[in-house]
């Protein structure tokens, strides 16, 4: 009975419920080690919603790969792997951090940790 309360309370999901404790760097490197890809981070700080994150995973995989139906189903069971929301509910305007925690501070944090340079000191 839990199980469904949750999962009742989760369709659609807002968010994917990462929150800056290492969960959405895991949830990165996940969908680069399914597709066999690297991200380019330049644009990380701008990563809002799952669909953002798809963006920067089409623009990494070959056009043949990037325009597969299948690669959002890929992907989709691969960004929520370390929360455990249910891939079928996940679409492009899931936020990866909840709205209440999401803060730039968090973006910055991940991205350090993930070796990204960016300049975007000015915007804090």
């Amino acid at each position: 009975m839990m199980y469904a309360m949750k999962n009742a309370a989760n369709h659609p999901p807002v968010s994917l419920g990462l929150g800056g404790d290492g969960d959405e760097i895991a949830a990165i490197t996940e969908v680069e080690r399914r597709f066999g890809v690297r991200l380019d981070y330049v644009d990380a700080r701008h990563w809002v919603t799952v669909g953002d994150v798809f963006t920067a995973l089409k623009q990494a995989l070959p056009s043949e790969q990037a325009n597969d139906s299948g690669t959002w189903l890929l992907f989709a069971k691969a960004i929520p792997n370390e929360t455990g929301v249910d891939p079928e509910q996940v679409t492009s305007d899931t936020l990866l951090l909840g709205k209440a925690l999401f803060d730039m501070r968090i973006v910055l944090v991940v991205a350090s940790i993930l070796g990204v340079s960016l300049a975007i000191v000015r915007y804090m």
